[in-house]
């Protein structure tokens, strides 16, 4: 007992403006392409982009959407401006979406809505120190003067094999293929590898499977042409490239059988600018995020997906950064596709990115001027921080999950600094790892730096068969530390919700050694099934780290002369 989750705590106040999405990967490309400019030229009519090297798109053609879509996937791309929408005037495109897609490995993707069905003609060239490449609608029944599509380096075609429920294309060269869909047979997909030439010819065995029929290749002019018929109508083909491979992953489209269901949001208060979002669904969805201004929102598009709860918005009447949260289903008639939107407080930076079953979305606000909780003066308190046990000294160990008390006094002690550190005070642990450290070296962290207070954090345990004992128990020992004792404890009673087990005076090590008030907090039982798992979440552990500094806060309002007396 008088004993911390090591769970090293990210630092969100210098959030990173990237965008993984749901289907990041763990890898970092070391080389990627910088996107400096994408501009919509009206007179020409065609998006013009800059990089600093060449682009290699991945084109896919959703007929079937309302509205119909193009999107070109641009593999190893870094979009600094994160996000970028244009509306271009008098042409068949009505609007393009820019976006970092993905972050690891980095992927840009530019989402055309259009207005009436076209194909795309994309080309790439040398411009000045950068490379420009051009994305040109190209209207139906437009003849067609002068314009080649992008060409790859060029290469051959070595095979094309199945792969689980997918197929993947194998070549001497970099494979980035342009996928259409045969508008008269939606079943139907046409793959072009530009400049490639194969030594496979017509239908290509043992690629069937319950969603692709059949397969076949012919050598052309352009190059390699690739043609699948699907089984069904609901199967779409993504492509994903990496070096002379490519995968065309098979994925079967949202219906009435198959949509994923948004099952619930969580919203954290992290710290004073940081609100995290969790969005549950019942098996991983594709999304898309990007801000508006005039009012400042955040949007999240998800596809395929539909509301089991409707009522999923929280109560947010106590975050710093949202104002209110809408779901607005973007396909009305099936009530499917859910747009989520935040209508926000102010401007946030955000990040977002898929973890094992949901959308995790972090904001951070503005700073924001706050009445100061404390005096002046008392903003520079010093305060020593001891997380119990560590190292080779577990602590308790919990009664059904076996947690380390080590493990979770750690963790709220980090939790706890973070906190003051925002508050302006100043802030010593006396262990920041998993270390064991005596006793007499934890005091003297805070009696030869003159500390002006000294909190312990510990987690308690009962012998066996007491677990029905729950609770919080302060410590402490000398006469000036049981103000500090009396406060904290009430607000850990009242904002956790947990039984009150006293304030109790005891002749503790760290307690009676230290000159400066001092106590030992007992946050909860690790005997007790119900605490363990209540101690393990991170979630909570925040919360008991958040009533521990407003107990010191509020101390430290009483008692503006601390630093004299001590």
């Amino acid at each position: 007992m008088f004993k911390p989750l090591f769970s090293l705590w990210i630092f969100l106040s210098s959030l990173c403006l990237v965008a993984p999405s749901a289907s990041a990967q763990s890898s970092i490309i070391p080389i990627s392409t910088a996107i400096h400019q994408i501009r919509y030229q009206i007179q020409q009519q065609h998006l013009s982009i800059l990089s600093s090297q060449p682009l290699q798109p991945n084109i896919s053609y959703l007929s079937d959407t309302s509205p119909q879509r193009i999107v070109v996937d641009l593999p190893d791309a870094i979009f600094p401006a994160i996000h970028q929408e244009i509306r271009p005037t008098n042409s068949p495109i009505d609007r393009i979406r820019v976006s970092q897609f993905e972050n690891s490995p980095p992927k840009v993707r530019m989402v055309l809505d259009l207005r009436s069905p076209l194909d795309i003609n994309i080309r790439s060239q040398r411009k000045g120190k950068y490379y420009e490449t051009r994305i040109e609608p190209v209207l139906p029944n437009r003849v067609q003067t002068n314009k080649t599509p992008l060409k790859s380096s060029g290469g051959n075609l070595l095979s094309i094999e199945k792969k689980g429920q997918n197929i993947e294309l194998r070549g001497d060269a970099a494979l980035y293929p342009e996928i259409r869909r045969n508008k008269n047979n939606p079943r139907q997909y046409t793959l072009t590898l530009y400049d490639f030439e194969t030594r496979l010819k017509g239908m290509i065995s043992g690629l069937s499977s319950p969603l692709l029929e059949y397969a076949s290749v012919t050598n052309t002019a352009k190059g390699v042409d690739i043609q699948l018929q699907l089984s069904s109508n609901n199967v779409e083909i993504i492509p994903f490239s990496e070096g002379n491979r490519c995968t065309l992953q098979f994925l079967v489209k949202a219906t009435d059988k198959n949509l994923v269901q948004l099952e619930n949001l969580e919203i954290n208060e992290l710290d004073r600018q940081t609100t995290r979002l969790k969005l549950y669904g019942s098996k991983a969805f594709d999304y898309q995020i990007y801000p508006l201004e005039n009012p400042h929102r955040l949007v999240i598009d998800t596809m395929g997906t539909e509301l089991e709860n409707q009522a999923l918005a929280k109560a947010l009447s106590n975050s710093q950064n949202i104002r209110n949260i809408r779901f607005i289903p973007t396909q009305l008639k099936e009530g499917t596709d859910i747009r989520m939107v935040l209508d926000l407080h102010d401007q946030v930076k955000y990040q977002y990115a898929w973890r094992n079953n949901y959308l995790e979305i972090l904001l951070q606000g503005p700073e924001q001027e706050r009445v100061p909780l404390v005096t002046p003066g008392n903003r520079r308190a010093f305060i020593v921080i001891d997380a119990g046990h560590g190292g080779n000294d577990p602590g308790a160990i919990g009664a059904e999950s076996k947690t380390r008390e080590k493990e979770v006094t750690l963790a709220v002690a980090k939790y706890l600094e973070r906190y003051l550190m925002n508050d302006s005070i100043q802030v010593a642990m006396t262990r920041s790892e998993d270390l064991e450290i005596l006793l007499q070296p934890r005091v003297d962290v805070a009696n030869l730096r003159n500390a002006d207070l000294f909190i312990s954090i510990h987690a308690n345990s009962m012998p066996p068969g007491n677990t029905h004992v729950r609770g919080i128990e302060t410590y402490y020992t000398t006469a000036h530390s049981k103000g500090l004792a009396d406060t904290i404890h009430k607000y850990m009673i009242k904002e956790l919700g947990t039984p009150d087990r006293r304030v109790r005076s005891r002749g503790l090590f760290v307690t009676r050694r230290s000159k400066m008030p001092s106590v030992l907090l007992e946050i909860g039982f690790l005997s007790s099934p119900a605490e363990e798992a209540l101690l393990s979440n991170p979630n909570y552990q925040r919360k008991v780290a958040k009533a521990i500094r407003d107990g010191i806060q509020a101390y430290l309002s009483e008692n503006p002369g601390i630093r004299s007396k001590y």
